[in-house]
């Protein structure tokens, strides 16, 4: 397998060089038609499949079908630095990753998106990710040799249990919970009391069922999609712990074979991409809830009280991480933007679904 990739990778690299042809194995049909693959670690059904899969359409639409997109879901068996590294090495051409494990690389610039408690609505995710801190923290990527093109939104995560609701600080005491690898949601879980324990994304549905981890920080559309709700018991909706977004990149050898054209095809789509993937998330006629609670999953509400016990046990890692550049600059933003937002109204429950 790890000749395959890279005897792929440095095939895709003699494609680009001279003569510009980014095809997947150089196998096209058509000498007008480039082909790009984009790697990513969820299913396709999962809020990042549905918005790059408006990605590849818009490329392919702009294009007239010249260039196309062919999307790789559960990319690596779910697993993000799997992802980075074969898109570092041009295995891949493209790969929307994670924006928590960048720091895993030495890149800390999508560090403030997820600050514990700080980004709790998807309406302030819109004001930061439509101001110009995006394009300033997408070009943190090029430190790994890559070319950032857009940030966009998985959901808010929230503390999904296989025991009692997490609506309390205390209730996080002791509890192994998963977190995705990377040192900031480490340490944000850390300081809430609970033992982190960093998995990949294909080992949590079993680290759930068999113990391993008590509890781990989700979204609606990660527990529906992995079917977590058939190893968990509750999810604590107003919980907001931090967004979940994922940063799409190209790497430069497979940008630099693109004709200017080809590249502004891309960019237009990449515009698009984070209010599009906020609009999935956001959306009030999203079936995600219902189909959750129909399935046999509680979900739990935390008290005004409880939710600032939570905000203030993680005053530590403000002061560790605000310490330093961009990620103090970009806190400061986004705490003067979230002044002006007013937090929306929860949707109501589907009957029987709140916790007791």
């Amino acid at each position: 397998m790890r000749f395959g990739r890279r005897f792929a990778g440095v095939l895709l690299a003699l494609c680009a060089v001279g003569v510009g042809l980014l095809l997947a194995g150089c196998g096209s049909s058509s000498s007008s038609t480039k082909t790009l693959t984009l790697g990513y670690v969820t299913g396709p059904t999962h809020p990042y499949g549905l918005a790059l899969a408006q990605f590849a359409a818009q490329v392919d639409a702009s294009s007239g079908g010249k260039l196309k997109i062919k999307l790789l879901p559960v990319y690596g068996g779910g697993n993000d630095l799997t992802l980075l590294n074969d898109l570092k090495g041009n295995t891949v051409n493209m790969g929307s990753v994670s924006a928590s494990i960048w720091d895993t690389e030495g890149v800390t610039s999508f560090n403030a998106l997820q600050m514990p408690f700080l980004i709790t609505s998807y309406a302030l995710e819109k004001k930061v990710l439509d101001s110009t801190m995006q394009a300033q923290m997408l070009s943190g990527t090029s430190k790994l040799g890559l070319h950032g093109l857009a940030i966009h939104e998985g959901g808010l995560r929230k503390p999904l249990s296989n025991g009692a609701c997490i609506t309390t600080l205390q209730g996080f005491s002791g509890t192994k919970m998963r977190v995705a690898p990377g040192a900031l949601l480490t340490d944000g879980v850390r300081a809430l009391g609970a033992v982190p324990t960093p998995l990949a994304l294909s080992d949590v549905y079993l680290a759930l069922k068999n113990g391993l981890v008590n509890a781990m920080e989700a979204n609606y559309g990660l527990a529906y999609t992995n079917k977590y709700y058939e190893v968990a018991k509750c999810i604590t909706g107003n919980v907001n712990l931090w967004p979940f977004p994922t940063v799409l990149s190209i790497n430069n050898p497979s940008w630099n074979g693109l004709t200017s054209q080809e590249q502004g095809w891309i960019n237009v789509a990449a515009a698009k991409l984070a209010d599009e993937s906020l609009v999935i998330v956001s959306n009030p006629a999203s079936p995600l809830v219902t189909n959750l609670c129909a399935a046999g999953l509680k979900i739990g509400k935390a008290s005004a009280s409880a939710l600032t016990d939570m905000r203030n046990a993680e005053n530590g890692v403000y002061a560790q991480y605000t310490a330093t550049q961009p990620t103090g600059g970009f806190v400061s933003q986004i705490e003067s933007m979230k002044a002006t937002v007013t937090p929306p109204t929860p949707a109501p429950l589907p009957a029987g679904c709140a916790a007791p």
